[in-house]
């Protein structure tokens, strides 16, 4: 619903929204809604992203730890990768 009121997502839309990671173990995780023994820790509220996955609104998608765009909002980066994550985000 917060990507609807900002635009960037469309309601009658059959395509799901996409979100990217660069954790292969986390996208494993949410794409498969069988039980891991390593994940029984995971409390049941946390599991709705598999739910949102199931329901097709969301598509977690793997992209290499360099193109992570979201870096540049989340860490402390040498210059020329914080360039070029302001740059993929129309910041100059």
């Amino acid at each position: 619903m917060l990507l609807a009121d900002l635009g960037y997502a469309n309601h009658n839309s059959k395509k799901p929204t996409k979100l990217f990671s660069d954790n292969q173990g986390a996208i494993a995780l949410a794409n498969n809604p069988v039980s891991h023994s390593r994940a029984k820790h995971i409390a049941i509220k946390h599991h709705c992203v598999r739910e949102v996955i199931q329901d097709h609104l969301i598509w977690v998608q793997y992209i290499p730890t360099a193109e992570m765009t979201a870096d540049g909002l989340t860490k402390a980066l040498g210059r020329e990768k914080h360039q070029k994550c302001t740059a993929r985000i129309g910041m100059s």
